[in-house]
């Protein structure tokens, strides 16, 4: 089941500063419009979400997080858009996730997509997919960053968990490191966070997802990094996600939450991976080796062409 919000299309981020240097912000609506798009053109059944009440975001992020962008949203005239001034005061952690009138908006579209997804699930549903715009696995408790304003994947791990009390693993595939929820779960023996990125030596966000980050306290051991190199092709790869699947098997989880990033793509543009259209084939075959309930939550993929192929491949052989 596929669930879609077009509230994401309020959110129109323009620029970034990278390097000194203000570029074109790549987390452009059409990226998701073209998972859409191909997947009803597919066949596949696109559910517009319900809304659910914004105290779920407090399970995972701040009150002061939340009131404050909220307010800086809502203060955004729709030909604007906000940047960090004073780090600390100002919420986001780097200079390429500006605050835009519709940013809020999104964002809890973003979160209520994702736990119709979970309610699926809690439905019997074996695979339930959530197309979220923005992305979330960069958010932390009291930030956000890298195009992200609240965690997704996370809340609806929290959100699961408040019916069931159940296990849950997060498997996250993009192609940079999910500090947020490496973060949120660190100390957490309940949640297993998994993630296969680029090596944060070289690649954003370079403060976390090294291979010696495996939590703490009662957390210690349910966190695990794989860190690759630049341009790691299909067969490297699925190496090292049949590893990181051998290790979520054996945390016997009651549901598996996967942070789908397309950013690995060769034609990405953003990540640096050298994945092609048939190893998102592979990574869905594999990963539904695993006999648990999954939840899909769309991450990163700037490049809708790749975004459009990747996606259908990967929701294909998943099961």
């Amino acid at each position: 089941m596929v669930f879609y919000d077009r509230r994401h299309l309020f959110h129109l981020p323009m620029k970034e500063l990278e390097d000194g240097i203000w570029i074109e912000n790549p987390d452009k609506p059409e990226r998701i419009e073209a998972i859409r798009s191909a997947l009803e053109s597919s066949g596949f059944q696109i559910k517009e979400p319900r809304d659910y009440h914004c105290s779920h975001v407090y399970q995972v992020h701040t009150p002061e997080y939340v009131e404050w962008l909220k307010e800086k949203s809502l203060s955004v005239s729709k030909d604007r858009e906000y940047f960090p001034e004073v780090f600390g005061y100002d919420k986001l952690f780097d200079t390429g996730t500006p605050v835009t009138s519709g940013c809020y908006l999104g964002a809890l579209a973003s979160v209520s997509t994702a736990l119709n997804a979970v309610d699926s699930i809690l439905e019997s549903e074996s695979v339930s997919y959530a197309l979220c715009r923005p992305p979330g696995h960069h958010a932390g408790i009291s930030t956000g960053g890298g195009y992200c304003y609240f965690n997704n994947a996370a809340i609806a791990a929290r959100y699961y968990q408040k019916h069931t009390r159940g296990f849950v693993a997060i498997l996250d595939v993009d192609f940079h490191h999910g500090n947020g929820t490496q973060e949120i779960f660190y100390y957490d023996d309940t949640v297993f966070y998994v993630s296969i990125h680029g090596d944060p030596k070289i690649f954003y966000p370079w403060i976390s997802g090294n291979p010696w980050e495996i939590g703490s306290d009662s957390g210690e051991g349910f966190n695990m990094n794989f860190p690759l190199a630049g341009g790691t092709e299909g067969p490297e790869y699925m190496r090292t996600l049949s590893k990181a699947l051998q290790e979520i098997d054996d945390f016997a989880p009651d549901l598996l939450i996967i942070s789908l990033g397309i950013d690995g793509h060769k034609n990405d543009g953003i990540g640096h991976f050298n994945l092609n259209d048939e190893d998102f084939s592979m990574m869905g075959r594999l990963i539904g080796e695993i006999d648990v309930q999954k939840l899909i939550v769309q991450e990163g993929g700037y490049n809708p062409v790749a975004n459009s192929s990747s996606v259908l491949n990967f929701l294909h052989t998943i099961r």
